[in-house]
C-alpha cells in the first residue's frame, strides 16, 4: 500500500515526457493506492487548469478524472486525518492540506510518493 500525492497522479495523467514515465512507473509498482479524499478536489482543480489553459475539451478532462478514480484503491476522509495533519503542520511549518497526505502515510504505516521537494525535506521519514 502506498499513499500518492496528487502531483504524482497528475504527472502520470498529464505530465511531460520523463516526468510522466516516472509517475506511471510509481503507480504501476504500487499494489494499493490510498489517498485522503482531498485528493479528488485537488486533482479536479489541476484538470480544470489543464482544460482551461491547454484548450482541451471538457470531455477529455472528465475522462482524466475517471482514469484517476480508477487508479485509487481507497480514500480516507480528511476528517479522520485532520487532527494529526494540523499537529504535523504546526510542528514542521508546512501547509495542512499537504500534511493530510503525510498523516495518512503515518496512519497506514507506509510512505507517501510525492515530487514536492519541501515536503520531502520536512518529512523524510514519511516520504519516498
Amino acid at each position: 500500500m502506498t499513499v500518492f500525492d496528487t502531483n504524482v497522479v497528475a504527472d502520470a495523467l498529464l505530465g511531460t515526457t520523463g516526468i510522466r514515465e516516472e509517475a506511471l512507473k510509481a503507480l504501476r509498482d504500487a499494489d494499493e493506492i490510498v489517498v485522503p479524499d482531498l485528493f479528488f478536489a485537488e486533482l479536479a482543480n489541476v484538470v480544470w487548469q489543464y482544460v482551461s489553459r491547454a484548450g482541451v475539451p471538457l470531455s477529455r478532462g472528465l475522462e482524466l478524472l475517471d482514469d484517476a478514480e480508477a487508479l485509487v484503491t481507497r480514500s480516507v476522509p480528511a476528517s479522520a486525518l485532520w487532527h494529526r495533519a494540523l499537529e504535523l503542520a504546526v510542528e514542521r511549518g508546512h501547509p495542512a492540506y499537504d500534511t493530510l497526505f503525510v498523516a495518512l502515510a503515518e496512519t497506514e504505516g507506509t510512505k507517501l510518493v510525492t515530487r514536492e521537494a519541501r515536503l520531502r525535506q520536512r518529512f523524510p521519514e514519511f516520504v519516498r
